[in-house]
């Protein structure tokens, strides 16, 4: 997680940003919710970039979304779909 400015004067190879209060850009103390919409975000980001200097801002905006609500109509955004394999 990285502040915009910081991000275009470094030119990482790939880049989650949200509009957060300075010093908190996982969210806010004690909102393991939040927090954890955020990281998996930025990790799905990590995963999925196929172009270097992606630059993503995150959709969310300080004590305005209801994060536990969104973990549950999204589910594991990072969970890994497994083809099962058949020998016949």
């Amino acid at each position: 997680m990285m502040y915009k400015q910081v991000a275009d004067a470094l030119k990482p190879p790939r880049t989650a940003y949200v509009r957060f209060p300075f010093g908190q850009p996982l969210g806010e103390p004690d909102n393991a919710d939040q927090q954890r919409v955020v990281v998996e975000d930025a990790l799905h980001l990590l995963v999925n970039a196929t172009e270097k200097g992606v630059l993503k801002e995150l959709p969310y905006r300080w004590r305005r979304e209801d994060y536990g609500d969104i973990r549950s109509r999204r589910g594991n955004i990072l969970a890994v779909e497994t083809a099962v394999a058949s020998d016949d």
